[in-house]
């Protein structure tokens, strides 16, 4: 597959009006997105220049002459001048690369800017980069020369599933099983093969001696760490292995909070690498019950497939990690077929909760509360003191609370609508032959722990599965709504 251009057509027409005056813009997204090909397609008859990363100015001003067919300059000032003045548009890629080789150009920028702005001289330059960090460094630092030279911004994210799932012409399932790693980024779609099934792809593309994607999630560190990659790679790892929150991640630098909260912060504001999940009901800026979850899918599975077993690649252990990857990656694409499903929900792409049904749609999580915490434990008989204090295992049961889930629980989809008091309450199963009745009474249970217009609502309820043995369309006075992979396929067609 090759040459993926679909959809985009939000940010065309964006770049379309800019035709027709002066503009500075900004184009940013992580590598492998779409930026350069989006801006070529958008300015057909423009003139392109691409930074380098660690090459001189001499060599890479040579380099733009040979491929423009242009005189060769001393300096950048002038050469940015002479393809202006030939009312054309110029693209810039990789603008961040000017850091490493003369930041001193960004200046040289800032003055061919202010000049032609006050001269009213013909302006048309769309800049695009990959690293989140040094983009916000340039842009957004307000000693940077560029600071508030910009006109527009576009921040570039994935290609929406319906447009990818139509142009992949896969089955269903292969489709959620590569989007579950590859997600919305279309380069990695122009590698997979249309004769090879998902497992297949994912196994040639990432996890072979000679993988093409191997080091592909160093590469996208590299890009924003600059080398300086231990501690951001640890908190990145703990994460994947399921260390989620503040306390589990403290323990991987000796219980260090403060540190670790510092590193958090940088890793979402600057790297915009991770997230802060916290319960839907919950106001965001209050809520104590918040998790981390690595942003982007190819990286989730970068971390848990591949940078977890560095010891077994260096070893040339392949067909041990193929097995790795065939053991978990069910269970792994069973998480990011809850993410699929939620982004499907909040792009209207399932009519029963289209057109804003519910404002906020996400996941639902928190501590049992049906009981107070002192009933859920109790002393073995022969206990002597808080060393002997075991969980109520009776209680447990009832309350369907495994030994490890800290007396909490989670609910996949959570939506609720304030004016209406209507509130969803759905579950994902990547699984055959689900009983929705089953599913519909462990549901149930942890419904009663969501302490939201408890006495005045309306119930919905959702089950997303593979396929059903049984389904429902009620349950309780309820309205139930079961959606299997080929009524998913069916949505995505239309």
């Amino acid at each position: 597959m090759k040459n993926i251009f679909i959809g985009r057509q939000r940010e065309t027409k964006e770049l379309n009006e800019l035709k027709n005056k002066n503009f500075f813009l900004v184009v940013s997204g992580r590598r492998r997105i779409g930026k350069t090909i989006l801006l070529k397609n958008a300015f057909p008859d423009s003139n392109y220049i691409f930074f380098w990363p660690n090459k001189s100015i001499d060599w890479i001003l040579i380099e733009i002459s040979k491929e423009l067919n242009v005189p060769q300059f001393r300096n950048f000032k002038d050469l940015i001048n002479f393809l202006l003045d030939q009312k054309k548009i110029l693209i810039i890629d990789e603008f961040q690369n000017i850091l490493s080789i003369d930041n001193s150009i960004y200046g040289e920028i800032q003055n061919i800017i202010d000049e032609r702005k006050f001269k009213g001289d013909y302006l048309k330059i769309a800049v695009a980069g990959s690293s989140f960090s040094l983009m916000n460094k340039v842009f957004n630092d307000a000693a940077s020369p560029l600071y508030g030279r910009r006109t527009h911004e576009i921040k570039l994210s994935g290609l929406s599933i319906k447009d990818l799932f139509k142009w992949v012409n896969k089955s269903i399932e292969d489709f959620i099983q590569l989007w579950s790693v590859f997600e919305g980024v279309p380069y990695y779609y122009e590698l997979i093969d249309r004769k090879k099934n998902s497992r297949e792809d994912i196994k040639s593309l990432l996890i072979s001696k000679n993988a093409r994607l191997l080091d592909e999630g160093k590469a996208i560190l590299s890009m924003e760490f600059s080398g300086q990659s231990k501690t951001y790679d640890t908190i990145l790892s703990g994460i994947s292995e399921g260390k989620t929150k503040l306390n589990e991640l403290a323990t991987l630098f000796e219980n260090k909070s403060n540190l670790v909260i510092k590193y958090l912060s940088i890793m979402r504001n600057e790297f915009g690498l991770i997230k802060r999940v916290t319960p839907i009901i919950d106001d965001p800026n209050k809520s104590k019950e918040g998790i981390y979850e690595i942003n982007d899918n190819f990286l989730k599975f970068w971390f848990n497939f591949i940078e977890r077993n560095r010891n077994y690649i260096e070893q040339d252990r392949f067909n041990e990690i193929e097995a790795k990857f065939e053991n978990n990656f069910n269970s792994y694409v069973g998480k990011s077929f809850e993410k699929f499903i939620i982004l499907l929900i909040k792009d209207n792409l399932i009519k029963e909760f289209s057109k804003g049904r519910f404002t906020k749609i996400g996941v639902q999580f928190g501590q049992i509360k049906r009981f107070p915490k002192k009933s859920l434990i109790a002393k073995s008989d022969d206990s002597i003191g808080l060393g002997d204090i075991k969980p109520n295992l009776a209680i447990k049961k009832e309350l369907k609370i495994k030994d490890d889930d800290d007396n909490s629980y989670e609910i996949d989809i959570c939506g609720v609508n304030e004016k209406t008091k209507e509130i969803l309450f759905g579950e994902c199963k990547w699984k055959e032959k689900v009983n929705a009745l089953s599913i519909l009474n462990e549901l149930k249970e942890k419904t009663k722990n969501v302490d939201w217009n408890s006495n005045d609502r309306k119930e919905i309820y959702v089950i997303f599965a593979k396929s059903f043995s049984r389904r429902a369309t009620e349950f309780e006075g309820k309205r139930v709504f079961c959606f299997d992979l080929k009524d998913i396929e069916k949505t995505l067609r239309k």
